[in-house]
């Protein structure tokens, strides 16, 4: 389940996240009193002791706010610390969409983001292997846009080759968002290079940290067809991990996905997701 930036958390979401079950995946942005530069999001110890509660549930950070390229070493410390405060978290996504999030003067090419990648997984790997308690941590290469102006698809992830491969050649993985379109449920990974399409695969760490359908008018409202959808996709997918939205944002960007709305109604998807999905 993928849990939108939003601090505090009210009790209709702890109600919306009390529907996990051992063995879920709930992705979350740093709101673990890790200091956010944007201010968008905060403390929240009610869900620090969510967590805590909930170790059955795997929980995976996305680093918050990366929106350019943070100092590596300075970005592998805020993770080390974060696994030394939570040790029960080890995966952590070290930037989200870096091809249309960070500002246009730090993503003019590819070439920057994966050099900022390759010195991130440096920085902590010189953690994990002189600091005992860091042994377990592991990382996601960001996720791309699909379809963003930089064209992933066709360009990006070959461009981004060397940078990719030294996390799965290391045990560490690679998230991605997928989306598609009402009735049409297609796999944006069909669309990846043979050589990355190949690593998937062989089974590499693969997470879907976001799905569901586009954000566009055509596609209507969330519905019991969307939960079909989610449940198709999670059968198609190579990814081990699929993560739907379970929570709105607070400015509802993700109400064509969440499966609680803002005011905690249960969406339809979420009844099918819950008696068909994995």
């Amino acid at each position: 389940m993928d849990l939108s930036p939003k601090t505090p958390l009210a009790p209709s979401d702890y109600a919306a996240l009390d529907l996990l079950q051992p063995g879920s995946v709930v992705l979350f942005s740093a709101q673990l009193g890790d200091f956010d530069p944007a201010r968008q999001i905060g403390t929240d110890p009610q869900l620090q002791t969510w967590l805590a509660t909930h170790r059955d549930v795997n929980q995976v950070v996305r680093m918050w706010p990366v929106k350019g390229p943070d100092d590596p070493k300075r970005l592998a410390l805020r993770i080390i610390s974060l696994h030394a405060r939570y040790p029960w978290i080890r995966w952590f996504q070290i930037a989200n969409e870096p091809d249309i999030e960070w500002s246009a003067s730090t993503r003019a090419t590819w070439q920057q983001i994966g050099d900022w990648a390759q010195a991130v997984w440096w920085d902590v790997e010189l953690y994990r292997r002189s600091v005992p308690s860091a042994s377990d941590i592991k990382l996601l290469f960001p996720p791309l846009a699909q379809a963003s102006p930089m064209d992933p698809e066709h360009v990006g992830y070959d461009a981004l080759r060397p940078a990719i491969e030294l996390f799965l050649d290391h045990g560490d993985g690679l998230a991605a968002h997928e989306y598609w379109d009402r009735n049409d449920v297609y796999l944006v990974e069909d669309q990846w290079p043979a050589w990355l399409q190949a690593r998937l695969d062989a089974g590499v760490p693969f997470f879907v940290t976001e799905a569901g359908r586009r954000p566009i008018p055509s596609n209507g409202l969330p519905d019991a067809d969307l939960g079909h959808e989610l449940v198709e996709f999670a059968s198609l997918t190579r990814a081990s991990v699929v993560a739907p939205f379970v929570l709105s944002s607070p400015g509802g960007s993700f109400n064509q996905f969440d499966f609680v709305d803002r005011n905690g109604n249960v969406r339809p998807q979420l009844l099918v997701w819950g008696m068909l999905g994995p």
